[in-house]
């Protein structure tokens, strides 16, 4: 365990890791002060609840002055550290760990890390799921919305600590070591944030980089050939069609034993579908069997597990019109697997936060599955350029707009999907918020009858 007792450390931001991050070094006695750029209602909250802890905090601005004299920088996923350097507001020296790391530093568990581009959390939901049948105590964390700095003191070393890691947390790793390291998939998205694929792909691949021989490395089968491969130490696993002791058949998922069928979990007994959903099960079932876990609480795991909210949920059914809600796609490749997964035609709800992916990447999907487009937020005028002459864009005003619309486009037998394949951020304060907004104009356009026919 480390010792921070005495240690000036500085906390960068004011969201969930930042202040779980404060409380634990503060209870491991280090002189911790936290700096936020933003404020509001929100953070005076949170700011008043660690002051009561004894904790400094400045918002609305990162000063230099309040910055100065730390030992330790620990930041949050999403504060620039290279633009507060080059400000002079971190001083070049003085090292710098994220909220991931230091959470590690103190977790007497061994941990399972999951990565990916697309089914993070839901892979990790099915991996606590199945442990939890088991009989082993677990905590899903992370990325997910409660860091593992936070659930750090409820984890012992008979727990299990399965944690969400997003390409932000692992950029600023040092000596994080998971047990398992599981990597799902890797496609186009956070082109805000990385330059090109490559670097996102070479960020993504650090979940492996401190991983020994004793460890277990996971990932798709897709990946087999891939260059990066050769930097891995691990033990190495792949899920998929032709999987490593889990493999996908059909649409039913085999645990195998030396190389035959101990165990099969079967499609619809899956309460998700979709060949993401598969691979979601197949990985989970994998990172199980390597804990020791058997094949019958891998299955219970999987027929008790109830999918995430705003991920690819049906909301209602009006007129022969189904409404999905998969708010959560906030990628490119999340709504290709949502559009996939579905056999009849879809008036896709999209747009927000445009992320600078390659919308023309799906324009064969979108031809084969999509009816009409009902845009909304910043990313509407790229996305309708990019499909407009493959299917008929339209424009909304909001959610409500968005939903009455596409209501009146649609036919019965067909389906209405919000998948935005943009983050919220232009229009709401998450996907959650958005997901909501979603349902509820859904609930107004099913009590009052809509008049097909065109907009």
């Amino acid at each position: 365990m480390p010792d921070f007792s005495g240690k000036k450390v500085l906390v960068l931001g004011l969201g969930e890791s930042g202040k779980a991050s404060a409380a634990l070094l503060r209870a491991a006695g280090a002189i911790a002060r936290v700096s936020e750029s933003s404020a509001g209602p929100g953070m005076e909250l949170k700011k008043k609840e660690l002051q009561d802890l004894g904790i400094d905090i400045e918002i609305g601005a990162n000063t230099s002055a309040f910055c100065a004299g730390a030992e330790l920088v620990v930041t949050s996923p999403g504060v620039d550290i290279k633009a507060l350097r080059e400000r002079g507001v971190i001083e070049r020296d003085v090292p710098v760990i994220g909220e991931l790391e230091l959470g590690y530093l103190f977790c007497k568990a061994p941990i399972v890390a999951v990565t990916g581009t697309n089914g993070k959390s839901t892979t990790c939901r099915l991996i606590g799921n199945m442990l939890t049948e088991a009989g082993v105590h677990n905590i899903v964390c992370g990325n997910i919305g409660n860091p593992l700095s936070g659930e750090v003191d409820k984890l012992g070393d008979k727990s299990v600590a399965v944690v969400e890691v997003s390409s932000y947390q692992l950029e600023t790793i040092k000596d994080f070591q998971p047990y398992i390291a599981l990597l799902l998939n890797i496609t186009e998205d956070h082109y805000d944030r990385h330059v090109n694929m490559e670097q996102y792909r070479v960020a993504k691949f650090r979940i492996f980089m401190n991983q020994s021989g004793a460890d277990w490395a996971i990932m798709n089968g897709s990946m087999r050939e891939d260059p990066l491969l050769s930097g891995v130490k691990a033990k190495v696993r792949f899920f998929g069609r032709e999987g490593d002791g889990v493999a996908i058949h059909g649409r039913d998922v085999h645990i195998l034993t030396k190389g035959l069928a101990d165990a099969v979990i079967k499609g619809e007994d899956m309460p998700m579908s979709g060949e993401h959903n598969l691979e979601n099960v197949a990985s989970s079932a994998m990172v199980c069997q390597i804990l020791g876990v058997d094949s019958g609480a891998i299955i219970k795991g999987v027929k008790s597990f109830h999918p995430l909210e705003h991920r690819f949920q049906t909301v209602a059914t009006y007129g022969g019109v189904d409404f999905i809600d998969d708010s959560k796609a906030t990628n490119i490749d999340a709504t290709a697997r949502a559009l996939g997964s579905l056999d009849k035609k879809v008036v896709l709800i999209a747009g927000g936060r445009d992320k600078g992916g390659d919308y023309a990447a799906i324009k064969g999907l979108v031809g084969d599955k999509v009816s009409a487009f009902v845009l909304i937020g910043e990313a509407a005028q790229r996305i309708s350029g990019t499909f407009e002459k493959t299917v008929p864009c339209y424009f909304a005003r909001d959610m409500a707009d968005a939903v009455s619309r596409s209501a009146t486009l649609a036919r019965p037998g067909e389906v209405v999907m919000l998948s935005p394949m943009c983050s919220s951020f232009d229009m709401y304060k998450n996907y959650k918020e958005r997901g909501l907004d979603f349902r509820k104009a859904v609930d107004t356009v099913t009590r009052i009858p809509v008049t097909k026919g065109g907009v």
